[in-house]
């Protein structure tokens, strides 16, 4: 994906995807993966006009025949279909593509309790469009509460091993599963995390929340959903939101264009956390990935079935600093789609993208750059494989202050890559990390653990210090050694 220019020049051949940002007007441009998002708020009742703005914002409408970027190989990206068929997607190749999918169904009523006052919840009448809700203090902690009007919108449920959660199969837990406490006591680094130690905590009971699928647009600094099971993709525009032992199942319609079930690509998100919360789309799609921005930390999250896991970088236009901390997730089995408008050969999957800024720290997360078809899809000519683990590149902006340390890493065409893009050095500290043996085989055993484009713009602090997770072997560089440079 590219968000550093404004036009894509058709030579361009692995451009990726793009997301749209609503800060100061931005359209991104869009996003490359060499080698190898729409904004959602809480305002009060009866403010029509406000909740009015919002949907407008979240859901531009495209330009006739495209989506509001340009996708990969210079090519404008297609909009979903308007009338669902019946697969996830429409083909890349249909001659005539329209946005949203399949019509909404009614929107139920709904109230939120917080530690304050009554606050409330206005839905909007349509799938996609933006729900609004204001908790009535900062900080107050927003749950789903049963009304008498529509009972059905809040149902308890307690949370299954995590296994039984995802829409694909999990391998078992290997580790008994692990209460909230325990899991919060974790060091990210010291354990490998798992479908057991990662996601919403066994035994957490979950309340439905936003059961109509709407988008969830948060502008109520320090907002909090705790113990929630939500449906409908997260847009942040607010500081010190905290989202927390909780089911994202985002959005029942195919986006417009690329986005996350959770967003943090506004210009007003600050210190967002998501953590201990399982990320798995109830409808995947090559526009839908699990958490996209800057500004935020992800902990110990479990993610799969999304486009990429998550996506970092700075806001194209704004500060420099991304200021993400990615520590102690799995992330795993992604969905691939043969009929994705962004690349010819199908999706570039990728379990962690960086695209560019600074303060990125990627610490103790097991990344497997595994994948399989969504509903349709083409098989994988790649099989299993995704694109990349750990992608690091500099579309965005020039990486700087970046740390990925201790991650348990493999599958993928290339399990960590690293690339200067247009920018003539990068630095990236790549340092105790374990690398498995399992990515792509491109003929006679050539694998890519370790890919670095170019060896002579490419500063790799603790590059030495990184090893095979079978026998703990450092990595050296040769074909088998698992370090590799392309010039």
């Amino acid at each position: 994906m590219r968000y550093d220019r404004m036009a894509i020049a058709p030579k361009n051949k692995n451009i990726r995807r793009t997301y749209t940002l609503s800060a100061a007007a931005l359209t991104a441009a869009a996003l490359t993966l060499t080698g190898c998002g729409e904004l959602g708020a809480l305002t009060t009742p009866g403010a029509a006009s406000d909740v009015q703005a919002a949907v407008s914002e979240a859901n531009p409408a495209p330009a006739a025949g495209t989506a509001p970027n340009s996708g990969t190989d210079g090519a404008p990206t297609p909009t979903p279909a308007t009338d669902a068929p019946a697969l996830e997607e429409s083909p890349a190749e249909a001659p005539a593509v329209k946005d949203a999918p399949a019509k909404a169904p009614a929107v139920e009523s709904a109230s939120v309790e917080s530690a304050g006052p009554a606050a409330s919840l206005t839905p909007a009448t349509t799938a996609g469009s933006a729900v609004s809700a204001t908790p009535a203090d900062e900080g107050s902690v927003v749950r789903a509460a049963s009304t008498g009007a529509s009972p059905a919108v809040v149902a308890a449920v307690t949370v299954q091993p995590k296994s039984a959660i995802a829409p694909q199969s999990v391998a078992a837990a290997s580790a008994p599963a692990r209460t909230v406490a325990v899991q919060a006591a974790l060091t990210p680094g010291s354990y490998k995390p798992s479908a057991s130690n990662t996601g919403v905590p066994a035994g957490t009971t979950l309340k439905a929340y936003n059961t109509s699928g709407a988008d969830l647009v948060i502008t109520k600094d320090g907002t909090v959903l705790d113990g929630l099971d939500i449906y409908g993709d997260i847009k942040v525009r607010a500081k010190n939101v905290t989202i927390k032992n909780s089911r994202l199942r985002g959005g029942k319609a195919i986006p417009r264009a690329n986005t996350g079930i959770v967003d943090a690509t506004n210009a007003a998100v600050a210190n967002l956390v998501i953590q201990d919360s399982t990320i798995i789309p109830d409808r995947a799609s090559y526009y839908r990935d699990g958490v996209v921005g800057h500004d935020y930390t992800s902990r110990r999250n479990h993610i799969q079935g999304t486009n990429d896991g998550l996506g970092i970088f700075n806001r194209p236009g704004g500060p420099a600093a991304a200021n993400v901390t990615a520590e102690g997730n799995y992330i795993h089995d992604l969905t691939y789609w043969s009929n994705d408008p962004a690349h010819r050969d199908g999706t570039h999957n990728d379990g962690i993208q960086v695209q560019g800024g600074q303060n990125i720290r990627i610490v103790g997360n097991n990344v497997v750059g595994t994948s399989r078809p969504g509903p349709g899809s083409a098989p994988n000519p790649r099989g299993d494989k995704a694109g990349t683990a750990i992608m690091l590149q500099q579309n965005v902006a020039q990486l700087a202050n970046v740390i990925v340390d201790k991650n348990w890493v493999d599958g993928g065409q290339t399990s960590i890559n690293i690339d200067n893009g247009k920018y003539s050095k990068i630095t990236v500290t790549l340092s105790g990390n374990k690398l498995g043996r399992n990515q792509f085989d491109f003929g006679n055993g050539s694998k890519y653990p370790v890919r670095i484009i170019k060896r002579s713009a490419s500063n790799t602090p603790g590059l030495s210090t990184n090893r095979w997770a079978d026998n703990l072997a450092l990595l050296v560089e040769g074909k088998t050694g698992g370090i590799r440079y392309n010039s």
